[in-house]
C-alpha cells in the first residue's frame, strides 16, 4: 500500500461562473470564529442514516481491502486497486455476484487500472488506464473501449454528467515545454472520446506526482478536486462546469496545535519536505464538511467544520457511533453516500485490544455469520 501521506484543512464553496477561456476564479478567505478539541467525533452525528452490509466472499478470493468503493444498480463494487487490481460486484445483500479483474492484453481485458467509478446514466463501470477508458456492465462484461487523447495520461476519473467524465492529469517527466499546455481537469465526452473542456494550469514544478490518494470525487452533485499541492479545493458543477475555489487566509490563533501558534503555522510545517497531499477523506456536508489531517511526526486529527457559524472542531479520531467503533482513515465519497469498508485486519485489530472481549461479543451479537467467516468484510453505508 502507499503510505498515507495526508492532508490540509479545506472547505467546498458556494459555485461562481467561470470564463473558460481566461479561467477567472472566484477567492473566498475563510477564518475560524472558534475552535474546540475533543476526542472523539461521531460520524452519526453528521449523516441522516446508516447501514451496515456483510460481505460473503468466496474463501479462495483474493482481495485486500478497497480503495475505492462505488454502488449503483442495486449492487455495490469494490475495488482493491493498489494490491489485487480488481473490482469485486456484490448485491446489496453483500452476497457475491462476481469481479473484473486485470492483468490481460486481449479484447475487452483490462491490462491495468489506476481508477473507476460507476457511471448513472450509462448505468456502467468505467475503467480508467491513463491512456483508454474500459466500459464495463455492472455484472461485469465488458461493453466498450473509449481511446483519450494522446497527449495525456490520466490518472482519476469523476462522473461529469450525462456521456461526460473529468479527468486528472500530470504530465510525464519527458514532456517538456508540453507542459504549458496541459491543464489538470479535462472534461471528456465518451461518445467521441474528444475532450470538451479543460481547467487549471499545472503549477510550475508539478510534474509526474501523483499521490495515490484519489483527488476527484463526485459529492453533493458536484464534482471535488482536492489536488495534492496548495491550499485550495476546487468545486465544479457537473453539467454547468463552473469552477469555484475556496481558500483559507487566515487562522484562528490556538494553542492545540503542538506548540505551534496556529493553524497557519501548522500547515507551514506540514508543507516543509512537499509531501502534504489532499486525501479521500474530504467529506461535503453542504453545511458542514469532514476533513482529515496526518503526517509523518505530527499526530493526526479529524475536523468538523461548521459553516454557518465558522466553528473547527478538531478531534483525535472518527468513530461510529452505533457500532463504538473507531473509523480508520479510508472514507470514500459517491454524492450523498459515504462508505468504509471494515475488513479481517481491522477487526484482528480490534480483537487484539478487546483484552475482556466485549467489543467481539457484541459484534457477534450483532453480525453473528460475519464474524464466523475466516475473511471478515462489514461495509459502512452513511447517507447524508
Amino acid at each position: 500500500m502507499f503510505p498515507i501521506r495526508w492532508v490540509f484543512l479545506f472547505l467546498i464553496i458556494n459555485q461562481s461562473c467561470i470564463d473558460k477561456k481566461n479561467s477567472n476564479r472566484s477567492l473566498e478567505e475563510i477564518s475560524f470564529n472558534s475552535i474546540d478539541e475533543i476526542e472523539q467525533l461521531d460520524i452519526q452525528n453528521f449523516i441522516a442514516k446508516s447501514r451496515y452490509v456483510p460481505i460473503a466472499l468466496p474463501e479462495d478470493q483474493p482481495f485486500y481491502t478497497a480503495d475505492k468503493i462505488q454502488a449503483g444498480d442495486g449492487k455495490f463494487f469494490l475495488g482493491d486497486i493498489e494490491l489485487e487490481n480488481t473490482v469485486l460486484i456484490v448485491n446489496e445483500a453483500g452476497e457475491f455476484i462476481d469481479q473484473i479483474i486485470t492483468g490481460g492484453n486481449g479484447p475487452g481485458e483490462i491490462p491495468r487500472f489506476e481508477d473507476f467509478i460507476y457511471h448513472p446514466d450509462r448505468n456502467s463501470l468505467l475503467f480508467l488506464t491513463g491512456w483508454k477508458i474500459f466500459e464495463y456492465s455492472t455484472k461485469g462484461e465488458f461493453r466498450n473501449l473509449i481511446s483519450l487523447p494522446v497527449s495525456e495520461v490520466f490518472h482519476f476519473i469523476a462522473y461529469g454528467g450525462e456521456n461526460q467524465v473529468w479527468l486528472y492529469t500530470l504530465p510525464p517527466p519527458y514532456a517538456g515545454e508540453e507542459t504549458k499546455e496541459v491543464r489538470l481537469l479535462s472534461l471528456i465526452d465518451l461518445e467521441k472520446g474528444a475532450k470538451i473542456d479543460s481547467l487549471l494550469s499545472i503549477p510550475e514544478g508539478r510534474i509526474a506526482q501523483v499521490s495515490g490518494s484519489k483527488e476527484l470525487t463526485f459529492q453533493n452533485g458536484n464534482v471535488v478536486f482536492a489536488p495534492v499541492f496548495g491550499n485550495s479545493v476546487y468545486t465544479l458543477g457537473p453539467v454547468e462546469r463552473n469552477l469555484a475555489q475556496k481558500k483559507y487566509l487566515s487562522f484562528a490563533l490556538t494553542d492545540n496545535f503542538f506548540g505551534l501558534s496556529g493553524l497557519d503555522t501548522y500547515f507551514e510545517r506540514l508543507q516543509e519536505d512537499r509531501s502534504l497531499a489532499f486525501a479521500d477523506n474530504f467529506v461535503d456536508l453542504g453545511d458542514r464538511a469532514l476533513f482529515f489531517i496526518y503526517k509523518y511526526g505530527i499526530s493526526a486529527r479529524w475536523g468538523a467544520y461548521n459553516q454557518a457559524d465558522h466553528s473547527l472542531t478538531l478531534a483525535e479520531g472518527l468513530m461510529d457511533g452505533e457500532l463504538e467503533l473507531p473509523l480508520v482513515p479510508y472514507l470514500d465519497v459517491q454524492d450523498r453516500q459515504v462508505f468504509r469498508l471494515l475488513d479481517s485486519e481491522y477487526f484482528d485489530q480490534i480483537e487484539a485490544q478487546d483484552e475482556e472481549g466485549l467489543v467481539i461479543g457484541r459484534l457477534k451479537e450483532k453480525f453473528p455469520d460475519l464474524m464466523n467467516m475466516k475473511t471478515k468484510m462489514l461495509l459502512c453505508v452513511y447517507e447524508y
